[in-house]
């Protein structure tokens, strides 16, 4: 009788400590998946929308959102309280110097050819996407599938930069803007997951604490004198 009062509570304490380690490992906080959302919808919208944008100036914006993103990467690789590994940690360290440096690069005004800022967009998307894929094969549950999924997206728009030979300005616009939205928005998605379970688990933290003490006081009760 005993065993059987323990066993709902037990089970639901572990669901839930499951779910709250799932979280804790997370190498980037749900809040700078959202910021670098944030960023890549802005930048995309901003492409598509300016008439008749020039490739000094496209080359510009280009450089504020790869320096905001780099730096929201590498401020997560070394914010206090984020889980992972040290691996995890270097990885997106890495990539955010990268992607900080491809930023610095398009406001120093260097970028004088189309090719040129094709190429810094290919290797943002793939180095960034490539993170996603590592760390998403790292976790389990729904965030490893949101994770690999951004991260295939974002590999998946680098590739086209890639491919496409003799990129024109106009070409170059509608390709950076429409994968700067989608990978952007789906980051976005996914930054509102992690944070709607995790405010799910703060929730139900009381009850983590509450039941095994339940099942302790339960199982007083019932022990014979």
């Amino acid at each position: 009788m005993t065993g059987t009062a323990e066993e709902p509570g037990q089970g639901t304490a572990d669901g839930w400590r499951s779910t709250t380690e799932e979280l804790q490992s997370l190498p980037v906080p749900w809040g700078v998946v959202l910021a670098t959302g944030i960023f890549g919808v802005v930048f995309g919208a901003a492409v598509l929308i300016w008439p008749d944008i020039s490739l000094r100036v496209m080359a510009l914006i280009a450089g504020g959102w790869l320096l905001m993103a780099g730096l929201a990467r590498i401020i997560a690789a070394f914010l206090p309280g984020s889980g992972g590994s040290i691996v995890h940690h270097l990885l997106s360290g890495i990539v955010g110097v990268v992607v900080l440096i491809a930023g610095l690069v398009c406001l120093r005004d260097l970028v004088s050819r189309l090719t040129v800022l094709a190429l810094l967009f290919a290797v943002t998307w793939i180095l960034s996407g490539i993170t996603g894929v590592v760390l998403g094969l790292q976790q389990t549950g729904p965030a490893r599938a949101g994770l690999i999924a951004a991260g295939l997206l974002s590999v998946a728009a680098g590739i086209v930069f890639v491919l496409v030979p003799d990129l024109s300005l106009t070409t170059l616009v509608v390709l950076t803007g429409v994968s700067s939205l989608l990978v952007g928005l789906s980051e976005v998605v996914l930054a509102l997951f992690l944070r709607r379970t995790a405010a799910s688990t703060r929730a139900a933290g009381p009850g983590l604490n509450a039941s095994p003490a339940a099942g302790r006081g339960t199982a007083a009760t019932t022990r014979p004198a």
